[in-house]
């Protein structure tokens, strides 16, 4: 499995200092279309708000 070099999601529970600590991460597509020309255009659906 590929490793998170870095995560700028401070608001993320998963973030440690700049790194990614998820088991895993699942990105998705962020527009309607779901086809994808940019990095612009996903997002990590694993992300989960600090409480």
């Amino acid at each position: 499995m590929s490793k998170v070099m870095k995560c700028g999601i401070e608001e993320c529970v998963h973030n440690n200092n700049m790194e990614c600590r998820a088991d895993g991460i699942e990105v998705r597509s962020s527009t309607n279309n779901k086809k994808c020309s940019q990095s612009e255009h996903t997002c990590c659906d694993t992300f989960a708000p600090r409480v």
